[in-house]
Parts: structure tokens; C-alpha cells; sequence
């Protein structure tokens, strides 16, 4: 994989992570080995991240529909401390809101009231600063965040890759259709090890 990467880090918080969580996505909490994997390759290699998080007012009208979660200022909103670096910088879903045009370099977090993080207002400005990068996909849940975020990534004409030991569905079901629909739409599937092998081959 030589071509400059980014990698997509979908919804990666507590409320979904961890079955203490109010809205746990199920076996959420096994993939965390691997998402600690990718997070530690991405720091090593100095690829950027984009973390989306869900970043709900206590009246979301989303909780008509989910139980309430993510509400800003709580212990669930938080990421799991394996996808969380020091001095991660937060991109607010209000508009002009500020974007480095030098690049994003570190972990980037960018908060949202909807399923897609391209729903974030300075997402477009977002993608600029990317530049031309590959996205690498993970985290939660498959058939709903990570889902919409790929698809809107794809038909914005950007390549996709979907790490699938790295991602877990609410449903079985709803998993596998949104995989089904991802690779339909041009997303390639890979795995952990493919990924962030190169972090674990020893020097010299």
C-alpha cells in the first residue's frame, strides 16, 4: 500500500465501544486489539486520521428513533483510549469553523449529529486540506456510520479501503448488506494485518 493514506476512525466512543455503553454495538470491544493496531501504525507512519464522533445536545431528535448517547460533556461521548491521541484537534459541525490548509497532520476530530461525517459543515474544506489521499475505514457501527460515511466518500470520487476485522454491525444481517453495498459502490475490503504489517517487520 505506497499510495498516501488517511484513515477514517467512524464513531470510536464509549456509548459504542463498550458494553457499559448506551447504545453498544455489539462485540464492539473485540476489535478494539486491531483498532489499537491501526491507531499505532498511523502514528509511526505519520499518517493523518480523521476521527468522526457523534456529538449530541441532551434533546437530540435523534434519540426519538436511539436511545440517548454521545451527549456532549459525557463519560460516553469520549473515544476509547485507543483511538485518542494527545492534542487531537476538534473540527465543530458549525459552519467556519477553523480547518488547517497546510494539512492535517495528527488526529483530526470531526463531530456530527448524523450518521455521515461528511454531514460535518467544513467537511468539504476537511477534504481539501486531506489533499489526494486513499481513506482506510474502521470502527462503527458497519451498517449504519461507517456505512453512509463510505458511500458519501465514494460517490465524492474518493478511494476507499474498509478494514473488515476492524468494523462491527449492530445486526449480522445489516453488516453484511452495508459490506455488500460498499464494495458495489468501488470500496475495497482489506484487513488489519495488511495494513499496518509493515509496522511489525523488524528493522534490518
Amino acid at each position: 500500500m505506497n499510495e498516501p493514506q488517511v484513515f477514517l476512525d467512524v464513531d470510536t466512543q464509549l456509548d459504542f465501544m463498550l458494553p457499559t455503553g448506551s447504545l453498544y454495538v455489539p462485540g464492539a470491544e473485540t476489535i478494539i486489539p486491531n483498532l489499537k493496531k491501526l491507531m499505532d501504525y498511523a502514528r509511526e507512519q505519520g499518517i493523518p486520521v480523521l476521527s468522526s464522533a457523534d456529538a449530541h445536545a441532551p434533546d437530540d431528535p435523534s434519540f426519538a428513533e436511539w436511545p440517548p448517547h454521545c451527549v456532549v460533556g459525557t463519560p460516553g461521548q469520549r473515544r476509547i483510549v485507543e483511538t485518542q491521541w494527545p492534542n487531537a484537534r476538534v473540527i465543530p459541525n458549525r459552519a467556519g469553523a477553523f480547518v488547517p490548509t497546510s494539512g492535517l497532520a495528527g488526529q483530526t476530530i470531526v463531530e456530527k449529529q448524523a450518521y455521515d461525517m461528511t454531514t460535518n459543515l467544513n467537511f468539504e474544506a476537511i477534504l481539501e486540506a486531506v489533499g489526494t489521499r486513499r481513506f482506510v475505514a474502521f470502527g462503527v457501527a458497519t451498517d449504519y456510520c461507517v456505512r453512509v460515511s463510505v458511500l458519501s466518500l465514494r460517490r465524492r470520487g474518493k478511494p476507499v479501503d474498509v478494514v473488515v476485522d476492524a468494523i462491527r454491525a449492530i445486526s449480522d444481517e445489516g453488516g453484511k448488506k452495508a459490506v455488500e453495498e460498499m464494495v458495489s459502490a468501488g470500496a475495497r475490503l482489506v484487513t488489519t494485518e495488511e495494513v499496518a504489517a509493515p509496522a511489525r517487520i523488524p528493522a534490518g
